[in-house]
């Protein structure tokens, strides 16, 4: 059985779904554990007894440390001590914005003689439980039941002053969140966590029986005293965490304190979806350099000019037997549009080109899945040179650059990215037909943005560098003005493991992700139809259907103050089955220069991707 509040994380597996069998792992160190916590310092006289963690951050003051019995671990001024610092901060940000319960307002009471149920009740000001007194807590037989007392200044409890617990009610479930320091009279028994702004002050032979002394900026004074952590009944708890397993107060009082609606809510933040926007991010940013690749050079499916000479429709060429007639004879002679293997003049050898790229993908989310809509825009230069070795066969190799960057609605987070990429690329041309293939590499760098605004507002940020590998193979047949075509893309994207950053706030709910590889294997069966051509350029429409093969993997995702109990974290998924339609059109000259243009969309049942580019080039 564990010595924390863990019987306040009483959630049903659908309401909690990446808790449900995750979290299953001990804690030595979390908030749960710590029976003293000071901000400056901790100041002992006489024979204390403390069971339970004790922790002085961010100052190193532990005077009297000898005269102290202690069952559990100090920590001055360290990693766990910030760290445990932060979870306090949080715990006490979170308490304070909690709403009061009807008619828990308290103010100008005497806590002395008042029986109180479970709820969050509130002082304006400063309380008191008079000497003598006892304020009774009463669980009305919920083991679970949580108590919590917002104090807007001061707590004084006067000597031999009790706090008594009914009823199931125990005192890891009770909190007093106090807006400045705290003082226990002389020999007054107590029961309950004392949160405190600034310090707390335990008068010579006072107790808390079962709670904790945590104060976040001044100092814990104590004086012949007993503390103890709590044992909390964990009836009802060991089918959902595990037998002997916690979490910290940080995050059970989320649990204890929010209706499933709220709790909804407060889960879909921390749970940080804005990472599961990385993979795809970096496959859109891929996408948009492939498709200005393969549309930006000579491809039979999209013939881009003319040779100088002479119209050529798109995916045909004259036959050059009748080169003399068509120039000399005065009679003239219709070209005949049969299949040639030549696809350029053989004058022209080279070409050099440059583009720009860019699109918008939408994806919507889904209420059941508890995503969010996430939008993708990316932005992109790309350069490349073709060789034609001869009339059937061209090389080239290409590069690009490109800024991308994704925002999910309601302010759940963004990301960005810059990326580079480079290709090689080639194709063969057959009387009848084509093949031609591209293989990429590509690296971006991303950093990601989320804002947790559960208690105060605590935003992380996040930096990794993505690589991704990617190959595509396309196939056609010429048939008139129509040429079928087939095509396969597949691409592998890997992220390493990264955790977030705190910048700004308290690192409760700082996230770290596992390393990630995803897989995509899209096919393409559609027709290219050729709309025009003449001396100055052509005109072609592209329709297809897509196929994406691959399911999306989930990013595994855990709290830093929670190692070793991971969760999954999917965002929004685009439909399997799309329809792409793509125009493309180029004008250019005897002089070798060209321009070409190309709008692209996509449309899937709940996603939309919308792109193009513009290239220019010169063949000679």
């Amino acid at each position: 059985m564990s010595k924390s509040s863990r019987s306040v994380l009483m959630i049903s597996v659908a309401v909690l779904p990446f808790y449900a069998g995750q979290v299953q792992v001990g804690f030595a160190q979390n908030l749960n554990s710590f029976a003293v916590i000071a901000g400056q310092s901790l100041t002992n006289t006489g024979p204390t007894t403390i069971t339970g963690n004790i922790a002085v951050s961010p100052g190193t003051s532990f005077t009297g440390q000898g005269s102290v019995t202690q069952t559990g671990t100090t920590f001055i001024a360290d990693a766990v001590g910030v760290r445990i610092q932060n979870d306090l901060t949080t715990l006490y940000t979170y308490l304070a914005g909690l709403p009061t319960s009807s008619g828990g307002n308290l103010t100008g009471r005497d806590l002395g003689g008042m029986t109180l149920f479970p709820g969050v009740y509130n002082f304006d000001s400063s309380a008191l439980l008079s000497a003598g007194q006892t304020l009774t807590l009463d669980a009305r037989g919920n083991p679970n039941a949580v108590f919590i007392i917002n104090i807007g200044s001061a707590l004084t409890v006067g000597s031999g002053a009790k706090v008594i617990l009914q009823n199931g009610a125990q005192g890891g479930n009770v909190f007093y969140r106090i807006g400045s320091s705290a003082t226990l009279g002389t020999t007054a028994a107590f029961d309950g966590k004392i949160v405190a702004l600034t310090s707390i002050t335990l008068n010579t032979s006072a107790s808390i029986d079962c709670g904790a002394a945590l104060a976040r900026n001044g100092s814990v004074t104590l004086d012949t005293n007993t503390i103890n952590i709590c044992i909390l009944d964990s009836a009802g708890f060991e089918g959902l965490v595990g037998a002997g397993k916690d979490l910290p107060d940080s995050f059970a009082i989320l649990a204890a304190t929010q209706t499933p609606e709220q709790l909804a809510i407060t889960l879909d933040q921390l749970r940080g979806e804005v990472a599961s926007g990385v993979a795809p991010m970096g496959l859109r940013s891929m996408d948009a350099f492939l498709d200005t690749v393969t549309r930006s050079t000579l491809a039979p499916r999209l013939q881009l000019a003319a040779p100088r000479d002479e119209a050529i429709p798109v995916g045909r060429v004259p036959d050059r037997s009748n080169d003399y007639e068509a120039k000399y004879d005065a009679t003239p002679v219709a070209p005949d549009l049969t299949f040639q293997t030549t696809m350029l003049p053989p004058t022209q050898s080279w070409n050099i080109w440059a583009a720009g790229y860019g699109g918008r993908s939408i994806a919507e989310g889904s209420q059941a899945a508890g995503t969010h809509q996430s939008t993708t825009d990316t932005a992109g230069l790309a350069f490349g040179l073709d060789f034609f070795p001869g009339s059937n066969s061209t090389f080239g190799v290409a590069f690009g650059f490109d800024q991308s960057g994704f925002v999910l609605e309601d302010g759940f987070g963004t990301g960005d990215s810059d990326g580079i990429s480079a290709a090689v690329y080639g194709s063969r041309y057959f009387e009848n037909g084509y093949i031609e293939g591209v293989l990429a590499y590509g690296q971006n760098d991303v950093t990601t943005d989320r804002t947790v605004t559960i208690a105060g507002a605590d935003r992380f940020a996040a930096d990794v560098t993505t690589t991704n590998i990617a190959a595509e193979i396309e196939a056609g047949y010429y048939m008139g003005m129509f040429t079928p075509f087939a095509a396969l893309r597949g691409q592998s994207l890997s992220v390493p493991a990264y955790a977030e950053t705190t910048v700004s706030g308290a690192s409760t709910f700082a996230l770290s992700h596992a390393e990630q590889t995803t897989t995509s294997l899209r096919s393409e069966v559609g027709v290219a139809v050729s709309l025009a051509a003449n001396e100055a350029g052509s005109l072609g429409l592209r329709a297809s259907w897509a196929h994406e093969f691959m399911e999306p993997s989930a990013t595994m995702t855990e709290f830093q103050v929670i190692p070793g109990a991971p969760f999954s974290v999917s965002g929004a998924v685009p439909d399997s089955d799309s329809l792409i339609l793509a125009l493309h059109g180029e004008y250019g000259g005897a002089t070798g220069f060209y321009a070409g243009a190309d709008v692209m969309a996509e449309y899937s049942g709940n996603a939309q991707d919308y792109g193009g580019n513009l290239t220019i080039g010169y063949r000679w």
